[in-house]
C-alpha cells in the first residue's frame, strides 16, 4: 500500500472526522498514530490492529477508532478514499415513496395465474406479487452501487468489525465512513445471494409458463434470511448519512423508512407463501 493511502486518510480524518478543528494543546508533538499507520502502509496489518487494539484503551481520541477502523479495512483490502465520491451527495430516495407495492405487478400476475395450470390461492398471488415489487427496490439499489466492491470471507468479517469500531465515532466524517463501508457490505451480502436470486427470478419466469407447482418447490424462508443482512447495512448507511447531511435528512428519511416498509412487505409475503396453499392437502 504506497504513501497515498496514509495521506489520504490523514486528509479525510483531518478535514471530515475533526472538522479541521486544531490539535489540542495537550496532545503530544510526536502523535503515536504515526507509527500505526507507517505499520498500515507497510501491509503489516495483523501487528497495526494489534497495537491500536491496545492504544484505545487508554486513548479515546475519535482518531485513534478511525485509525483501527482503517487498519481493519485495509487488512480486507479496502481503501477508503477511493470510494468516497459513493456516500458524497448520495442520491436519494432512489424510488418514490408509496410506489410499493404497484398494483400494476400484482395485477399482471393475477392475469398469468388464471392462465396456469391449476388453481392459485389469491393470498398466494397477492403475496408473489408484493415480493416481485420489493425485488424491484433492490434491484434499484444494487444498480446505484455496481462500481463499489465486494469482498467475502476474512474481508466481509475485518469490514464489519471497521464498521463496529467508527459505531464510537460520532462525528460527520465518521458517519460517512461507516457509510462507505456499510455500502460495501450491502453490496456484498447482494452478491454473495446471487444463486437464491436468480432461483427466485426462475420461479417468476416458471409460474409466467403456467407452472405454478414451482411455488411448492421452493423454500420462501431463504429469503428472509437473505434479506436481513441487506437491509441492516442499506439502512445503517442512509442512518449515517441523514446525520452527516442534515440538509437531505427528509429525502433520507424517506428513503430508510422505504427500506424497512419494503422489508416488511417481503416478510408479509413470506409468511403467505410458507404455507404453500396452492400446493394442497
Amino acid at each position: 500500500m504506497n504513501i497515498q493511502f496514509k495521506m489520504a486518510l490523514w486528509v479525510l480524518i483531518a478535514t471530515l472526522v475533526f472538522g479541521g478543528c486544531q490539535k489540542d494543546k495537550a496532545e503530544p508533538l510526536c502523535d503515536p498514530l504515526d507509527a500505526k499507520y507507517k505499520l498500515i502502509d507497510r501491509g503489516e496489518y495483523n501487528q497495526a490492529i494489534s497495537e491500536l487494539q491496545e492504544l484505545s484503551v487508554k486513548d479515546a481520541r475519535p482518531a485513534v477508532k478511525v485509525a483501527l477502523a482503517s487498519a481493519y479495512a485495509a487488512r480486507g483490502g479496502i481503501r477508503v478514499e477511493d470510494y468516497w465520491g459513493f456516500v458524497i451527495g448520495f442520491d436519494a430516495p432512489l424510488v418514490p415513496p408509496g410506489t410499493i407495492p404497484g398494483n400494476a405487478t400484482i395485477e399482471s400476475i393475477q392475469k398469468i395465474a388464471k392462465q396456469a395450470k391449476g388453481d392459485m390461492d389469491p393470498r398466494d398471488v397477492r403475496a408473489l406479487g408484493n415480493l416481485v415489487n420489493a425485488m424491484a427496490v433492490w434491484e434499484r439499489y444494487k444498480d446505484r452501487v455496481d462500481a463499489i466492491p465486494v469482498v467475502s470471507g476474512q474481508a466481509l468479517v475485518d469490514l464489519t468489525e471497521a464498521v463496529k469500531v467508527l459505531t464510537a465515532v460520532e462525528t460527520p466524517g465518521g458517519h460517512l465512513y461507516r457509510a462507505i463501508l456499510n455500502l460495501i457490505l450491502f453490496k456484498s451480502y447482494m452478491v454473495s445471494s446471487k444463486d437464491l436470486w436468480d432461483q427466485l427470478n426462475g420461479i417468476i419466469e416458471e409460474i409466467i409458463k403456467g407452472n405454478i407447482e414451482v411455488l411448492c418447490q421452493f423454500n420462501f424462508e431463504q429469503i428472509l434470511s437473505w434479506l436481513a443482512p441487506i437491509t441492516y447495512h442499506l439502512v445503517e448507511t442512509l442512518n449515517d448519512l441523514i446525520i452527516a447531511y442534515p440538509d437531505d435528512r427528509k429525502d433520507l428519511e424517506d428513503a430508510r423508512n422505504l427500506i424497512q416498509g419494503v422489508y416488511g412487505l417481503v416478510q408479509d409475503a413470506v409468511n403467505e407463501l410458507r404455507k404453500k396453499r396452492t400446493c394442497g392437502p
